[in-house]
């Protein structure tokens, strides 16, 4: 008679076991779950504001924007045309 009261104890011990582990690891994934979220929330604000450094980048580095600024730095355009003018050819014959 001992067998099955040993059986049936150790049965129902290993249920409760079990039943309080998968309640401390719901608990323990529903907090980790805040902590997931508000990760994932801080990557979408870093992504947006790499997006956001990514266009001015690209902006400040186009020509328009370097040429605006050559012209305040006092830059000149050099639109004049050098001719070289010789009698000779410039090319060497063999």
């Amino acid at each position: 008679m001992k067998k099955p009261y040993f059986i049936i104890t150790f049965l129902l011990g290993l249920t409760i076991a079990l039943v309080m582990g998968r309640a401390i690891l719901q608990n323990t994934l529903s907090v980790s779950g805040v902590l997931v979220n508000k990760i994932d929330q801080e990557i979408s604000y870093y992504k947006t504001q790499n997006a956001i450094l990514s266009e001015q980048l690209l902006t400040a580095s186009s020509l328009a924007s370097i040429e605006k600024k050559a012209k305040k730095a006092g830059f000149v355009s050099g639109k004049t045309a050098m001719v070289i003018k010789t009698s000779s050819s410039l090319a060497v014959k063999p």
